[in-house]
């Protein structure tokens, strides 16, 4: 087919997406293709159709095309990297923009981009350096002045965060800065900001805003989606629920039955209910994350009187007929993940004393058939570690098989995270393995938590590795279990 018939394709493709039809769009560059497999500018055009349809794994697909077929571009490697965050294919998204960044090194832009993807990919130290480049090339870099902050509250460099949110003259709230603020002692301050930054769902926006004091009437306390926020400030509530007649939490439909859980909570609503009718009542409202705040409290405040949650006995139940719990060797559920790999388990060969079961839904490919009583395990570690099955978190409320499951179990090993946090509201004996920057929930050092008691912390060196962390936990487990 002639050059012509594919630029008359291309025509009728852009004219599709001026009207917004971008599958229309997609499909014409796809022809153009067909007819001319090398053409660059259509897979460029595919790309950009398929994410304003909000389709970014297929553009991954056609951007990835357009690299091969010319290599070396920045302008299709910032297009991928852009791409590949869009899907959560951070590690990825970081090697295209490095290879961005290394063609076009004196461009401010493109280190703050990189920034950006090495900071969602956990990589804070290397965000930082990115994102210091880039104000070394352009100091009036809005994306690196906004995430220089940010980067180094996530490496553990407090002060010098407040002092990068300083010359960014961002002095308005900001969840970051608050818990820089955090980390310093500034209880107050960082508490502040966090009440200040928390989302206002609209019909909440008509309530009278508590101000933490006795109220006759209900509170309405509504949270976001997140289910971390849930658990790290599942302290607050107790407190609140005894200052006010009735505490009712608003949270997304998914974390219903997680909610459902909490101590301290009268009732739980999902928020696609109809809320309006609370607005003109004898109602008053608070975001969740904005009770410590409100409450006037300290870290030493959030100390629960028992555990914060209750796992479903029936769920509960299954769980430990269908894992065999109870009988035999006592069961450790463990978390790796993040920087802690499968191989990092070394340390853990050989121990035929405890019995590992994984807490984390994990991808097919991770998992084989065994004689394990859920029939699962997972594939390649140096020690055998059980799964609970494809189905385990397969369903659409959000923990609530973790949450039963952890309550049956002997112990909890876990680097920071969902499952590590549940096993503390519920006072779950366990170790937690946490890196040399923590959030401020466990505060900067101590191997106690008043927030969750009943677990143990180790703490990660700066430099070293979380895998070194391994002996001791399960020295601590042992004791904790009275081997």
């Amino acid at each position: 087919m002639t050059e012509t018939v594919v630029d008359q394709l291309l025509a009728r493709a852009a004219a599709a997406e001026a009207a917004h039809k971008w599958i229309e769009a997609v499909a014409l560059y796809e022809v153009a293709l067909v007819r001319s497999p090398d053409h660059v500018p259509a897979m460029l055009g595919a790309a950009a159709a398929a994410r304003a349809n909000g389709d970014h794994a297929r553009a991954v697909v056609f951007l990835t095309r357009a690299d091969r077929t010319e290599p070396g571009r920045v302008d299709i490697a910032v297009a991928l990297g852009e791409a590949l965050v869009a899907t959560s294919r951070l590690p990825e998204a970081v090697v295209a923009f490095e290879r961005a960044r290394a063609a076009n090194p004196l461009d401010a832009g493109l280190a703050a981009r990189l920034g950006a993807a090495r900071l969602a990919a956990g990589d804070s130290d290397g965000a930082v350096s990115a994102f210091e480049a880039a104000l070394r090339l352009d100091p009036a870099e809005p994306r690196a002045l906004g995430g220089l902050g940010s980067a180094l509250v996530a490496a553990g460099r407090p002060l010098a965060a407040i002092e990068a949110f300083r010359r960014a003259d961002e002095f308005h709230p900001c969840a970051d800065r608050g818990k820089a603020l955090l980390a310093l002692g500034d209880m107050a301050s960082g508490f502040a900001d966090f009440d200040a930054v928390a989302a206002r769902p609209a019909w909440a926006r008509r309530l009278p805003a508590w101000d933490g004091t006795p109220l006759d009437g209900p509170l309405l306390v509504w949270s976001g989606a997140d289910p971390l926020d849930l658990v790290t400030f599942a302290s607050a509530l107790p407190l609140a629920r005894s200052l006010v007649a009735d505490l009712i939490l608003v949270v997304p439909k998914p974390i219903v039955r997680l909610a459902s859980a909490l101590n301290g909570v009268s009732r739980v609503l999902a928020d696609n209910e109809d809320l309006g009718g609370w607005a003109g009542t004898a109602v008053a409202g608070a975001p969740l994350t904005g009770l410590p705040h409100r409450l006037g409290l300290t870290a030493g405040s959030f100390a629960p009187a028992g555990p914060l949650l209750v796992a479903e006995p029936m769920l509960a139940d299954r769980w430990r007929a269908r894992l065999d719990i109870g009988r035999g060797r006592p069961t450790v559920g463990l978390v790796w993940g993040g920087s802690l790999g499968l191989a990092d388990l070394d340390s853990l060969a050989g121990i035929g004393d405890l019995r590992f079961i994984a807490l984390e839904r994990l991808p097919s490919a991770m998992l084989v058939r065994s004689s394990a009583p859920s029939g699962w395990e997972v594939v390649g570690p140096p020690v055998r570690i059980e799964h609970p099955g494809p189905d385990f978190e397969a369903g659409v409320d959000a923990r609530i098989d973790c949450l039963a499951l952890l309550s049956q179990l002997d112990a909890v090993m876990a680097i920071d995270g969902l499952p590590l946090r549940l096993a503390g509201a519920l006072q779950r004996p366990g170790v937690a393995l946490l890196p040399a920057a923590v959030d401020w929930i466990w505060r900067p050092e101590g191997e106690k938590n008043s927030v969750y008691p009943s677990l143990s912390l180790l703490r990660q060196q700066p430099g070293g590795s979380p895998a070194g962390l391994l002996p001791e936990a399960i020295r601590h487990i042992r004791d904790r279990i009275r081997l």
